[in-house]
């Protein structure tokens, strides 16, 4: 698989970015349930990003291999303040939309990785592995 980007910048970028990752998933060989979840997945980090209208940002597709294991890889990069804080609840009225966006998208696959970037962005990686 190549790597596919996404810009997102509206609601209908996240629409896009929950299609394509669909496609991808199902020419990888998910099956449906797997293809369901990663595109839930991908469209819950598109709509994190969908927050930010003075800096779109893009959401990266890509094939993760691992000891000879097969997965999808969906990576964005989103403002520090959206990740949500350890025990945090989508539920808590307090927690910001994006937030709420980002843990959802992280139930959701096998593997969640937050990696800085700088004092103000992290990079999300989310892998599903195809079992």
């Amino acid at each position: 698989m190549n790597v596919d980007t996404i810009r997102v910048s509206s609601d209908l970028d996240v629409v896009m970015a929950r299609m394509q990752a669909r496609k991808i998933a199902k020419e990888m060989g998910f099956n449906t349930a797997d293809q369901a979840r990663i595109s839930l997945a991908a469209s819950e980090l598109a709509r994190a990003l969908s927050w930010n209208v003075e800096h779109p940002g893009e959401i990266i597709f890509s094939s993760a291999d691992q000891n000879g294991q097969q997965g999808f890889r969906v990576a964005c990069a989103v403002k520090r303040e959206y990740v949500p804080a350890p025990g945090q609840s989508k539920s808590d009225p307090n927690t910001p939309i994006p937030s709420q966006c980002l843990a959802g998208a992280r139930q959701l696959v096998d593997e969640s990785i937050v990696e800085e970037l700088d004092g103000q962005k992290v990079q999300i990686i989310l892998i599903k592995w195809r079992h």
